[in-house]
């Protein structure tokens, strides 16, 4: 028998889950996300019969709109950050004076505007901070529990994602001394971690949305109706 024909038996007698998490390994190999997806679409796009199966069609579709997400919102989310980052800085010197160790100490009082403005920017930053914590913490989750703690994304996506994370942290450092001197409540990240309700929230939505990406050609028009509503429960009662 040979080489080929044992791989053919012995891909037939693997699940279709089986199957995905072969081409995921394969896919990864590839050498990123950019990098698999350019080879395949210049090649002819060979079907795969696993997508057949709906939950291994699903982890397809999930594995594909993280990464492309993450590629997606790469340049916005720096720039939000970068803006951030200097309204802060700006808010801070605004605000106060370096002493005798420079270190930042707050002026009393602090100007209206300043603190006014200073609360705006710090709800904003707070935000999107939070936000991305959410995200990091469904896909940790997701990695765990639908691909066995196989990461979902591929590294270069890992690294464009641990980098944005990384400096929202840094930035994070010169937000913390200005929630004390303006009385904005701090971040609660114990909130934000993996099977906090919150991100159970996040992970759901992830899932329903990709759900209903993959049943589109479905032939039970019901299913996909019912994954679109979990999706997007807002339009419900439309």
């Amino acid at each position: 028998m040979t080489s080929e024909r044992r791989i053919n038996r012995l891909e037939k007698s693997l699940t279709a889950k089986d199957k995905f998490s072969l081409w995921l390994h394969h896919a990864k190999a590839a050498g990123g996300f950019v990098p698999y997806w350019e080879r395949e679409l210049k090649g002819p796009m060979v079907p795969f019969e696993w997508c057949e199966d709906e939950e291994a069609h699903l982890l397809f579709h999930l594995v594909n709109d993280l990464n492309s997400s993450i590629l997606r919102n790469a340049r916005t989310n720096q720039d939000l950050r970068f803006f951030a980052h200097c309204a802060l800085d700006g808010i801070l010197r605004r605000i106060s004076r370096l002493d005798e160790s420079n270190i930042f100490v707050p002026v009393h009082p602090i100007p209206e505007i300043a603190t006014i403005v200073g609360k705006h920017v710090c709800a904003k930053f707070k935000s999107l901070l939070e936000e991305t914590l959410i995200m990091a913490s469904a896909i940790e989750e997701i990695s765990a529990t639908h691909l066995g703690g196989e990461d979902i994304l591929f590294f270069d996506m890992r690294a464009i994602f641990d980098d944005e994370l990384s400096n929202l942290r840094t930035t994070a450092d010169v937000y913390d001394p200005l929630t004390d001197w303006l009385e904005i409540e701090t971040l609660k990240l114990k909130e934000l971690s993996q099977g906090s309700p919150v991100v159970h929230a996040k992970v759901d939505s992830i899932i329903h949305v990709s759900r209903a990406e993959a049943l589109v050609g479905c032939s039970d028009i019901r299913k996909f109706k019912d994954a679109l509503l979990r999706a997007f429960p807002e339009f419900s009662c439309v």
